[in-house]
């Protein structure tokens, strides 16, 4: 919705700036255009300019009931939406697994081979961040 909404003020702004001509043709039909004809034509920009645009405080609260403001429900309809890249896919599919392993009774073992002492705390706090990490970034 803040995409839309950016693009059509964009637009807006560029179309506020075009200069618009008004001419009529041998068979006296009348003409509008924003590009400058061959024959001569009425430069009428400034009567046709947008007068009253109200930037106040209440339009911008109505404009904000109709263009509500993106909340959690809309990130994640539009994180499921999104194609995940193979690489995300493989990260995720790493940390289900790690997730599994260390949900249950398990050693922790470092680079050397040897066990490194864990309580049952901290592995508790290392399956809830994983589990965190895979509810926010994985399909």
């Amino acid at each position: 919705m803040k995409k839309i909404l950016f693009l059509s003020l964009v637009l807006i702004g560029v179309t506020a700036q075009a200069e618009v001509y008004r001419w009529k043709d041998a068979n006296g039909k009348m003409h509008f255009s924003d590009k400058r004809p061959e024959s001569a034509a009425e430069n009428i920009t400034e009567k046709v300019k947008q007068v009253n645009v109200d930037t106040s405080t209440a339009e911008h609260q109505k404009l904000e009931t109709i263009f509500r403001k993106e909340n959690d429900a809309d990130r994640e309809y539009r994180r499921q939406q999104a194609k995940p890249d193979p690489d995300q896919l493989r990260r995720c599919e790493a940390a289900k697994e790690y997730l599994r392993v260390i949900s249950g009774r398990v050693q922790f073992i470092d680079n050397e081979g040897k066990i490194v002492r864990v309580t049952e705390e901290e592995r508790t706090q290392k399956v809830a961040e994983t589990q965190a990490m895979i509810k926010k970034t994985c399909p």
